[in-house]
């Protein structure tokens, strides 16, 4: 795997030496662009794209607005109704329609859209 912000190698760690304590996962880092995703549990199968903070906090951002329609007491939907609904919004297919996925540019799409949706703008 390569960086896209600087397409040098990323470096393959455990939690464990990643974050210090062992979160059961491994994590993909590219520490000049502090750059990180972490993994499905022990393997290699990563849970997103490689992000830089900027990105990481436009996801949790999009993460703080739309979870709200499945979890918590907003509640609307389920899960699956909440990204399928997704889906319809971003125009996407459901193996698309993650958030840690999605780029800066998609995140503020999201945002925009379930904030409009859930009557927030």
């Amino acid at each position: 795997m390569e960086c896209p912000y600087c397409t040098g190698p990323v470096e393959f760690l455990s939690s464990k030496q990643f974050y210090g304590k062992d979160y059961g996962t491994n994590v993909y880092v590219c520490y000049p662009c502090d750059a990180y995703v972490g993994t499905h549990g022990k393997g290699k199968t990563p849970l997103g794209t490689l992000a830089n903070k900027p990105l990481r906090q436009l996801r949790m951002t999009a993460h703080s607005i739309f979870d709200p329609l499945w979890k918590g007491k907003f509640r609307k939907m389920g899960r699956n109704g909440a990204y399928r609904l997704m889906q319809k919004l971003m125009d996407l297919p459901p193996q698309k329609a993650h958030i840690a996925m999605f780029d800066e540019d998609q995140c503020r799409l999201l945002i925009s859209k379930v904030k409009e949706y859930r009557g927030l703008q």
